[in-house]
């Protein structure tokens, strides 16, 4: 009789159990991270009854939790590539969108310039046209500087996020530690039986941590749980945390990541990848970088252009043309450990060799050397640094003043930050150099057929630029120079004099002269300001390559094209991560349809096991009667 009572009991605790586990999946329907749970009820041994084997009953062996490990770290490796991807084309679009609108682009406003600037070779006596002309070159200048100001922003954006993720990484590090010390006391305390929940909080921890940088993990033999992120640095080792800090790179940047563990501190900047983190330092270093350093080499180029042809014509007032643009200078940033008193000041030299990059200036003791701060490789230097003899590379000079130490080195930027600090250099319409500053004549009494053009500037800082030359022919083939020298004609050849250059054509004959003089800067000569609208289409950019329109499509089009990919790489992460986790939730899911039948079933069960004991008390009822 004890017997089955003893069955029955068995199996009311057994499927009792089992209807706990049951609702306790339907609870966590909903939970993130939580798996399906499942009751591995056993038969218990039987006894040898009279010759028989009777069995004794159920009970519960363990409750499983429905988890694959294969599926959950290729999850955890998922959750990297998914939110790199998701980081980069956030960002990236968003800078694709600001650089190719065209109402916050330069291509619309560069290409209003050159139009204006037309307008005023169309018309140089015209006021309106000069000041349009100014209104256009202010919007260029604003356009470029509003630019470089979103470019900022978008650095201080990346600045925040990592600060932010650093911050949620080492909440999810300590977490995950102080779970695992729990997790190990649980199973001491109940050896055969793991603690399924925590297992699950733990795991959830782990695919947090890898949403913002690539992890790995192993599971120790105590249960406990080490993650490693970037080259296998140790993140969590058994319930122990690190913590990851933004710090400052070598020029003061708060841009470099240290693990700090164990007593030591180590630089993973270069050694983290994928994840959220991963995504917007790859954003910086990848797209934003390479945009703000290719749209400052256009302001460069563009501000150096115009000036130079602006100094070789003539404004209304006579003069010669100044700067019609600032000019941006390159950046030079000390190293924050430099020892020694040099300073480094850094000019461009040749706008056409300019490079969409930064460099790393260091001296060794003995000698300096330059490396592109992006790739790594060397750059040659020429020059010996000094104020007469500079280093010259990439189209800048650098000048050393002071004394270096070993080990000091400076961060070069050309055009990184150029946009944000082109401006217009003039206010006065009537200062637009749109004449040329000389102007030739043929003399009346010439008797050949002679004829001189109109001349071009060849040194607009020539001292003698606007000294009166007569060019005056002693016979056919022979002429003098404001009455000295003796220099033969060639038809169409040059004559180089006081930075300016005019050709001669046809057949002088003795006697006849030639003038070359000082404009008239009020006049209607446009020369000069078909010279300036011709700069849009000479190729200043990448050694004779590209146009400063050329240019800027070029960069408008790299963006677009990492936009592009940075759309398409999330599409495909995705799609394979929303796979994986389709394949998870097959297995550790909760489907409230299967819960719902087994809660009937369990139910049924356990009223049946209820009927057991009621009959063994019927049964034991029955044989007191027939004692008694």
């Amino acid at each position: 009789m004890s017997d089955i009572y003893a069955i029955g009991s068995s199996a009311l605790l057994a499927y009792s159990n089992a209807l706990a586990t049951t609702s306790h999946n339907i609870a966590n329907a909903n939970t993130v991270g939580y798996s399906r749970q499942q009751v591995d009820i056993q038969a218990r041994a039987g006894q040898l009854i009279d010759g028989n084997v009777i069995g004794k009953g159920a009970y519960v062996r363990t409750v499983q939790r429905l988890n694959d490990s294969y599926i959950f770290n290729q999850l955890v490796s998922d959750d990297a590539s998914y939110y790199r991807a998701d980081s980069m084309n956030t960002y990236a679009s968003q800078l694709d969108s600001l650089l190719s609108t065209s109402s916050t682009g330069i291509g619309t406003p560069l290409q209003s310039f050159f139009t204006a600037v037309s307008g005023v070779a169309s018309n140089p006596t015209s006021s309106a046209a000069r000041q349009t002309l100014l209104g256009a070159a202010n919007s260029l200048s604003a356009q470029f500087n509003d630019l470089q100001g979103q470019i900022n922003g978008f650095n201080s954006q990346v600045d925040g996020q990592m600060s932010t993720q650093v911050q949620q990484l080492n909440g999810y590090a300590t977490q995950l530690a102080q779970l695992n010390s729990t997790i190990v006391k649980a199973q001491l305390a109940t050896p055969g039986q793991p603690p399924n929940d925590l297992l699950d909080q733990r795991d959830q921890l782990l695919r947090n941590i890898s949403s913002i940088t690539k992890a790995t993990a192993t599971t120790n033999g105590d249960g406990s749980m080490n993650v490693f992120i970037g080259n296998g640095q140790a993140l969590v080792l058994n319930g122990t945390a690190g913590t990851l800090a933004v710090t400052a790179d070598a020029y003061g940047r708060m841009r470099n990541l240290t693990l700090n563990g164990g007593g030591s501190s180590v630089d993973v900047t270069s050694q983290l990848s994928g994840g959220s983190l991963g995504g917007v330092m790859d954003f910086r270093r990848e797209v934003l970088d390479p945009a703000a350093a290719q749209l400052g080499r256009i302001a460069v180029a563009l501000s150096s252009a115009v000036n130079q042809q602006h100094a070789a014509g003539m404004d209304q007032y006579g003069q010669l043309g100044g700067d019609f643009f600032s000019t941006p200078t390159p950046s030079v940033t000390g190293a924050l450990g430099n020892t020694g008193s040099a300073t480094v000041s850094a000019a461009i030299t040749d706008t056409n060799a300019l490079q969409a990059t930064s460099y790393e200036l260091s001296y060794d003791g003995t000698q300096w050397t330059m490396k592109d701060a992006s790739s790594g490789a060397t750059v040659a230097l020429s020059g010996s640094g000094t104020a007469a003899d500079p280093f010259t590379a990439a189209g800048i000079s650098l000048t050393i003043s002071g004394t270096a130490n070993a080990g000091d080195k400076y961060l070069v930027q050309p055009v990184s930050t150029a946009a944000g600090s082109i401006s217009v250099a003039i206010t006065d319409p009537s200062k637009i150099a749109a004449a040329s500053p000389i102007q030739t004549s043929a003399a009346s009494a010439n008797t050949g057929s002679g004829a001189i053009s109109s001349g071009s500037i060849t040194d607009s800082s020539n001292a003698n630029l606007l000294t009166p030359v007569t060019i005056q022919f002693t016979d056919a083939n022979t002429y003098t120079i404001n009455g000295a020298g003796s220099y033969t004609y060639t038809n169409g050849g040059d004559i180089n004099v006081n930075g300016w250059s005019v050709q001669i054509t046809g057949a002088p004959a003795a006697g006849d002269s030639f003038t070359v003089s000082p404009n008239n800067g009020s006049s209607s000569d446009n020369t000069n300001a078909n010279l300036l609208a011709g700069v849009a289409n000479l190729k200043l950019i990448a050694n004779g390559q590209q146009t400063l329109t050329s240019a800027n499509g070029t960069m408008v089009s790299q963006v677009g094209v990492q936009a592009q990919q940075a759309s398409a790489q999330l599409d495909t992460e995705t799609a394979i991560r929303s796979q994986d986790q389709a394949q998870r939730d097959s297995l550790s899911g909760v489907n409230l349809d299967e819960e719902a039948a087994n809660l009937q079933h369990y139910q049924q069960a356990y009223q049946a096991a209820a009927q057991i004991i009621a009959t063994a008390n019927t049964m034991f009822q029955s044989l007191i009667n027939a004692l008694g």
